[in-house]
């Protein structure tokens, strides 16, 4: 989201020095204009587009952040978790499937092994 910001962005203000060059030659072109002066509204213009370039870039980005800040986000560290647990459950699957005890006997957080197990 936020490169698709920034590429418009640069596109914008490309576009606008772009427009302002062309009018500032014809502007000279006919007469209307001197090369220094030109020159001047030409800077003025590019000032002035490099400002709302970065206006625009700070409003998109405090967007994102406002969406973004509101959106549930898991960490590393729980997407990791998340994944352990997915394959010991496929493990765990795949030894039912073939027709075989799961591991721990069936109960969660007990050993097959069952050497604690006395009563």
């Amino acid at each position: 989201m936020m490169r698709d910001g920034f590429t418009l962005m640069l596109g914008a203000a490309s576009w606008a020095f772009e427009k302002g060059d062309q009018l500032v030659g014809t502007w000279m072109e006919q007469g209307q204009v001197s090369r220094e002066e030109g020159k001047r509204r030409f800077e003025e213009l590019a000032e002035r587009t490099r400002k709302g370039s970065e206006e625009l870039g700070r409003k998109v980005s405090e967007r994102v952040r406002e969406a973004t800040a509101s959106m549930p986000v898991a960490t590393r560290e729980q997407v990791q978790n998340l994944e352990r647990r997915v394959e010991e459950l496929t493990r765990q699957i795949e030894l039912m499937r073939r027709g075989g005890p799961p591991e721990g006997g069936g109960k969660p957080g007990s050993s097959a092994g069952g050497a604690g197990s006395r009563k």
